[in-house]
């Protein structure tokens, strides 16, 4: 166990360490942000101008993470025993707790946050997740956490185990501390007087978790001072708030990075350079673009004579006024033009930008060259973009099964005997989930996969379904594969059901076209399917109710009448109930007496 003095030594040791990786992080994210000031020539009145070329590091960054977390994983849990299929170690259970994990996720906003994830791991290589216990909802919660204050414990960067233990740094101010911590309270022994000064300030706080403790504490009030454009926290004071222990029994944190040769690095902090220069030259390109259109202007004077302006101040020409000159033999203008290879080499810098991230001009919805098809464009930037985000969702594959680990214990450890009923949230699974975790999280083992790593929501429809049509995959596969369908056997079933129902209403169609089957019949059909009940038993009620009415005693006939109506047989008689002959042609499809058949069929199987 760590007191929290050890705790802050760490985490500085941690710092101190990762310092270069963060000041390549904080550059690139000042560049995403547009944060950065682009290094000019001083001169009074100069404008300050924005970057003016293309933001190659935030559209990297964008359309890598977004085409990566467009598709959902899939979630598996086995059964401890396959063989059976309700109760304790059955398959039963095994569907709970994968319905459970999805219902977590979705309760944590976890497509949102994802995407989130998938942008750190895209800009700074590494990014973090981390489970807390949110005693508000009384479940188990999914976090991003910036890794640019994120310290976990030092590895080998081979090594892709989670962390043993880690450390958290992030602002909060004096106000929040004194409501959430009141050993923050001056009166209390803290640090943070009830001074408004005090209570707006920013404040350091320290975040460690490991298998035994989750501690928190103030490391101190963050002052900060600027050499090399990077800001540093300085701490004075530090005072442990809470210390509880941590009842998942595990460190409840992933931090997925990118694979790499031997350290963490980003392809993106490679061109940081490259897009600084270009925006340099870019800058200098317009302002020599502005000294041509507007040139500077020199008078000479007379001989002996030193020219004068009358009013003491040039007029601009665009105001409509004249300028009086005195004593002025000439006036002449200093006129450059910009030089054009500097455009060449801002488009070079582009290029070789682009080249080295991968960024293809399609991503912005641009093409060039020679390409003229749909799906030669496509195939371009999927050569580009397709491994990066294989990669990155196979990294997240190989960690998010552990997250689930965490939730599993976190439910077992905090809220292990409250009874749930969650909504689940799943692409085709929208019904609710009731589970006790001390009762069905049997086994924590899961698996995380996608259905085609590399290929985004589009792609991997238009994969599977091709290995449909070549019979490469069953149609069972392909549902199991496809991120939208949740749970392949029920969906075939109902696509089975369907297929049925539009028999039946066709065979209904024809026979009533036909003059078999009565309108009257098919009226009482579709005033039972307006009741909410499908076409088979609507067809069984509307047949129920004609049979207890041919049962009743029938009134005698009237005069031109061969029956009673009340004597007509129900829908199976079809025209000869109603003593008509029937019709010549035979019709295709079901008759009514196969339709019934068919119908008590499906409701007894």
């Amino acid at each position: 166990m760590y007191t929290f003095d050890e705790i802050v030594s760490i985490i500085r040791q941690r710092q101190d360490a990762q310092n270069p990786l963060l000041d390549r992080m904080l550059e690139i994210k000042e560049r995403y942000n547009g944060e950065y000031v682009i290094p000019l020539p001083s001169m009074d009145e100069e404008p300050v101008l924005p970057p003016l070329t293309p933001a190659l590091i935030s559209e990297n960054i964008d359309a890598i993470a977004q085409r990566a977390a467009s598709v959902m994983p899939f979630i598996g849990c086995p059964a401890i025993d396959q063989s059976k299929e309700r109760g304790i170690r059955s398959r039963e259970y095994a569907d709970i707790r994968r319905r459970a994990l999805s219902a977590t996720w979705y309760s944590s906003k976890y497509k949102i946050k994802m995407r989130r994830a998938y942008r750190h791991l895209a800009g700074y290589a590494t990014s973090c997740l981390v489970v807390t216990p949110d005693f508000n909802k009384g479940l188990p919660r999914i976090d991003v956490r910036d890794p640019l204050g994120v310290y976990p414990e030092p590895k080998a960067y081979e090594d892709v185990d989670p962390p043993r233990n880690c450390g958290f740094i992030y602002g909060k101010s004096g106000d929040w501390l004194r409501a959430n911590y009141p050993a923050s309270k001056q009166e209390n022994g803290g640090p943070i007087s009830t001074d408004e000064t005090s209570r707006q300030e920013l404040w350091d706080v320290c975040e460690w978790v490991d298998d035994e403790h989750i501690v928190i504490g103030i490391m101190g009030p963050r002052y900060h001072h600027f050499f090399e454009n990077n800001t540093y926290s300085r701490h004075s004071t530090q005072i442990e708030l809470s210390r509880a222990p941590n009842k998942a029994g595990m460190p409840c944190v992933i931090t997925p990075g990118r694979v790499s040769l031997d350290k963490i690095a980003s392809s993106i902090s490679n061109v940081v350079g490259i897009v600084d220069l270009m925006s340099k030259m870019m800058a200098l390109e317009i302002m020599a673009q502005e000294k041509a259109i507007f040139p500077d202007r020199y008078i000479i004077g007379r001989s002996g004579q030193v020219p004068m302006i009358v009013g003491g101040e040039w007029k601009d020409g665009r105001e409509g006024e004249v300028n009086i000159l005195l004593d002025a033999e000439e006036i002449g203008e200093l006129r450059s033009t910009p030089d054009p290879s500097t455009n060449i080499a801002i488009d070079r810098l582009e290029r070789n930008a682009r080249i080295s991230t991968g960024t293809v001009p399609q991503i912005g919805g641009e093409t060039y060259g020679a390409l003229r098809t749909g799906r030669g464009i496509d195939s371009l930037m999927g050569a580009a973009l397709d491994p990066r985000i294989q990669e990155m969702q196979e990294i997240m594959e190989a960690h998010l099964p552990h997250l689930n680990e965490c939730l599993f214990a976190s439910y077992k450890g905090y809220f292990g005997n409250k009874k749930y009923s969650m909504f689940t949230g799943y692409a085709g699974d929208l019904g609710q989930v009731e589970f006790t975790p001390n009762e069905h999280f049997e086994t924590h083992d899961n698996v995380v996969s996608y259905s085609v790593p590399g290929a985004d929501i589009q792609g991997t429809t238009i994969q599977l379904g091709q290995l449909l049509g070549m019979k490469g995959i069953s149609l069972r596969t392909f549902r199991t594969k496809h991120p939208f369908i949740e749970d392949a056997e029920a969906e075939g079933r109902r696509v089975d059901e369907e297929l049925l129902e539009e028999a039946v209403m066709q065979a209904i169609q024809q026979q009533a076209l036909s003059g078999q089957l009565p309108v009257i019949y098919v009226s009482k059909i579709e005033k039972h399917r307006k009741k909410g009940l499908d076409i088979f038993e609507a067809i069984e009620q509307a047949d129920r109710e004609i049979r207890e009415e041919q049962a009743a005693v029938a009134p005698p006939p009237e005069e031109g009448q061969m029956m009673a109506p009340e004597e007509a047989m129900g829908i199976a008689a079809g025209a000869q109930g109603l003593g008509q002959a029937p019709a010549e042609q035979p019709t295709e499809g079901f008759s009514p007496g196969a339709v019934q058949e068919l119908a008590s069929a499906l409701r007894t199987g």
